[in-house]
Formats: structure tokens, C-alpha cells, sequence
């Protein structure tokens, strides 16, 4: 029996590792992480790799530029937004979708039984196993 989309472990729609940094590096640093690997966002982790922050283009945009801060000496602690919602890695795509478009959030960090990151999804790596079903317009609605 097929699966249905919903269905789809979420650990099978991770593509990547994460890109993560310390909070007290800055946000020109993640910047360039950002863009060197063509990601979205920044997962800010402490000494256990556990999620405490993250940074995305939107922060970038609203948090730095928009009041005319200073990349290169801007601390990611200072724009972060602090304690990300996570999803556990033996949820499901439809579970992430469905967290991602509640709160409009468009990467969601994966995280194991212990709390440590393993990766992060994209509103697009998640709406993936759903083609046909999700509608376009919730998605680009999403952040």
C-alpha cells in the first residue's frame, strides 16, 4: 500500500546539513554561510547543538537593513529569533506543513529525541511530497 503524502518522514525531506553558528557570531558571518550554501536561514546552536535561535533573510531584512545596522558588527544573539519551534525527527511532513503554515514560518528546525539539531526544512522541502494537494496560494501566503 502506497504511502499517503502526509505520511512521509520527515527526515527523509532533509538535503542538506544545517547551517548552524554561534550567537555571538555576527550577522555578516551569517550572511555569507547563507548565501556560500544557497539557504535561507541559520540555525543559532548552543555548545550541544541544541536550537536557541535562528536567523533568517527575513531578520536580515526587517531587524538589520530596515534600522540601518551594521552587518559585520551586529551580533546574531541581538536579531535572532530566540527559541525557534522545532519538529521532532520522528514527525511527519504533514506535521511540519502543518506548523509552518499556522504560523507562517518558511524553515522549521529538525531536532532528535534529545533536543540536538539534525537538520531543517524548507516550506518547500515539506509542500514537496504534497504536490497537487497543497494550495500554492496558502504557501506563498506563508512568510
Amino acid at each position: 500500500m502506497p504511502e499517503e503524502a502526509g505520511d512521509v518522514p520527515i527526515l527523509t525531506l532533509l538535503r542538506r546539513d544545517p547551517i548552524v553558528l554561534p550567537p555571538t557570531a555576527t550577522v555578516r558571518e551569517a550572511i555569507e554561510k547563507m548565501a556560500e550554501a544557497n539557504v535561507g536561514s541559520v540555525i543559532i546552536v548552543d555548545e550541544d547543538m541544541k536550537p536557541i535561535g535562528i536567523f533568517t533573510e527575513r531578520d536580515l531584512l526587517v531587524k538589520v537593513c530596515a534600522r540601518g545596522l551594521d552587518p559585520a558588527s551586529v551580533r546574531l544573539e541581538e536579531v535572532m529569533t530566540r527559541n525557534p519551534m522545532v519538529v521532532r525527527e520522528s514527525e511527519t511532513a504533514k506535521k511540519a506543513l502543518e506548523l509552518m503554515l499556522h504560523f507562517g514560518f518558511r524553515h522549521l528546525p529538525v531536532v532528535d529525541s534529545e533536543g540536538r539539531l539534525v537538520g531543517v526544512v524548507s516550506i518547500r522541502d515539506v509542500s514537496q511530497p504534497f504536490a497537487g494537494e497543497v494550495d500554492i496560494e496558502e504557501l506563498h501566503s506563508a512568510g
